[in-house]
């Protein structure tokens, strides 16, 4: 949250709504840091961790297959991903961390260009000429020459799109339309022309508005390195979380610093039965603590406020059941979901809540054993579809799921081997949808047969995938509803609105999380988010 939250009473109830990452770590932070605190987390479906879902499903022959119907992979420059590491490793589960090493072929990424050809994101002079060589690469050498000298915002105070500032900045619309489209479609799943600058973008956002432009940023932070070390500032610093992290639990700081350290070495970093490894081993962590108690199958369908106990709040799950008595309520789940639990006389705040939509992301699973269809000169992480493609098939981008398989490395135990490495299997993951849904101001989500159709035929005019071997594959086929708010222009202003109205009408026995209300939607932020609002509570 951006409002500050103050500290539970002695042998406080603390209820929870949402069993994702956000609510199960926002539990195990605060459950460690208050062993007085008795935590009841809710969760509407059978199994914990939301969107992380490793799923494991049987192909035509029998074989059990892991497929990803969500995040596989973390950023190793992320805190967050610190948070995670260290927790892993605070459970005994370090082993499981895989890690994938800068430049090998899992780190190579893609775009695709308007005639539906990838063109290799550079990363060495020989892929940089190339990349400027192709329609996608217009626009940005005078983008970037003429940055320095283009002028501010005429409103810096205000919010705008993140199309808007790149075309200021950059003199043209090439950049917006063609890389940076493609990557917030594959963060986001959103529109370069409607997400905020300032909540999605906020390095370009604040560097025109503290330096005046981009260029003039990275001169004056080299200036500012150079006379730091000048100045013999021999003690790396860490950012405030982990700093804040040592002192909550006791850690020893230089340990801390090393692992953070490490992380940053590795582009990306997965775990051995994939990602939702973590949230079911923090499940189980939970299942073992005596001040949590953990309810599945139980849609909360209502908060219950007293006017005669207004420092104490109360749910209604779909059985019909009361939980009573609770000191502070936690909510991680999206707004929109948010206002559908509020009383009826709270209708502004209800109002407020559903001014935020969420996108819809469809995801295509599709495995092929024994065979690699991808050529060698396609292998990489996956590819993501900016605005300058036709695009009819609605394509956010396709992850090479078996590539990055292949490519993991034991990070911790390196003794282990990958017993990936040396099969030979295609497996890949189509993201589809967004806000490409939402021609009709809601999510218009085809069928199964339709959505696969579609995706069958771009893996074969993309990749050359054969109809013999896309025939011969396994398919799942997965919604994902309304998992991710749109972050639009105005974003930050509405969630302070938000959180003080919050404040208002229930003072401080709730707090809001997950996505929709942590400083960034990552899967490390939402957690960072967690443990900082549960220091807040606990001290």
């Amino acid at each position: 949250m951006l409002t500050p939250l103050t500290k539970l009473k002695p042998r406080a109830k603390v209820a929870v709504v949402g069993g994702g990452v956000s609510g199960l770590c926002f539990t195990y932070f605060l459950s460690k840091l208050r062993p007085d605190v008795q935590v009841t987390l809710f969760e509407s479906q059978s199994r914990t961790g939301g969107w992380i879902y490793s799923c494991t499903t049987k192909e035509e022959s029998g074989k059990a297959v892991m497929v990803e119907k969500g995040p596989r992979t973390l950023r190793g420059v992320s805190d967050g991903t610190v948070l995670i590491m260290d927790t892993l490793r605070d459970l005994g589960k370090e082993a499981v961390v895989q890690s994938i090493d800068k430049g090998c072929t899992a780190d190579k990424k893609y775009l695709l260009d308007p005639s539906d050809e990838l063109v290799q994101v550079p990363d060495s002079i020989s892929t940089t000429l190339k990349f400027l060589l192709n329609p996608l690469g217009k626009g940005l050498i005078p983008g970037m020459l003429g940055e320095w000298f283009r002028g501010k915002s005429p409103h810096p105070e205000q919010d705008e799109s993140v199309e808007s500032i790149l075309n200021r900045r950059f003199g043209n619309n090439r950049i917006s339309n063609n890389m940076i489209s493609a990557l917030l479609r594959g963060i986001y799943g959103d529109d370069v022309a409607l997400l905020s600058a300032k909540r999605t973008f906020k390095k370009i956002y604040y560097n025109e508005r503290l330096h005046g432009s981009n260029t003039q940023a990275l001169f004056d932070n080299m200036r500012k390195k150079s006379k730091d070390k000048k100045g013999n500032n021999s003690s790396q610093p860490l950012p405030g979380c982990l700093n804040d992290y040592i002192k909550a639990f006791g850690k020893d700081r230089s340990k801390l610093l090393t692992l953070s350290n490490t992380l940053k070495k590795y582009p990306m970093l997965g775990l051995t039965g994939g990602l939702e490894t973590f949230p079911k081993i923090v499940r189980n962590a939970l299942n073992e603590s005596n001040n949590v108690e953990v309810v599945t199958n139980e849609p909360v369908i209502q908060v219950i406020r007293h006017e005669s106990d207004v420092k104490t709040i109360g749910l209604k799950v779909e059985s019909g059941d009361k939980y009573e008595g609770f000191d502070h309520l936690r909510l991680t789940i999206t707004p929109s979901k948010i206002a559908k639990l509020l009383p009826k006389d709270e209708d502004s705040l209800s109002k407020l809540l559903n001014e935020i939509q969420s996108n819809t992301i469809i995801l295509v699973n599709y495995y092929l054993p024994n065979k690699d269809v991808l050529d060698a000169g396609q292998q990489g992480f996956g590819y993501l579809v900016p605005k300058s493609n036709k695009n009819p098939g609605k394509l956010l981008g396709v992850i090479f799921d078996s590539v990055i398989e292949r490519n993991f490395k034991p990070l911790f135990n390196k003794e282990s081997q990958n017993p990936n490495s040396l099969k030979k299997y295609t497996k890949l993951t189509a993201m589809i949808g967004g806000d490409m849904l939402n021609e009709h101001g809601i999510p218009m989500v085809p069928s199964r047969e339709v959505t696969i159709s579609a995706v069958k035929d771009a893996l074969n005019h993309h990749l050359g995938i054969s109809n013999k071997d896309l025939e011969a594959g396994h398919w799942e086929f997965t919604v994902a509803d309304r998992c991710l708010p749109r972050f639009h222009v105005g974003y930050d202003a509405w969630q302070e609105k938000t959180e003080k109205k919050f404040q208002q009408v229930y003072g401080q026995t709730v707090s809001l999380g997950g996505m929709g209300f942590s400083r960034s939607p990552g899967v490390p932020d939402v957690i960072v988010d967690g443990f900082q609002d549960a220091l807040q509570l606990s001290k």
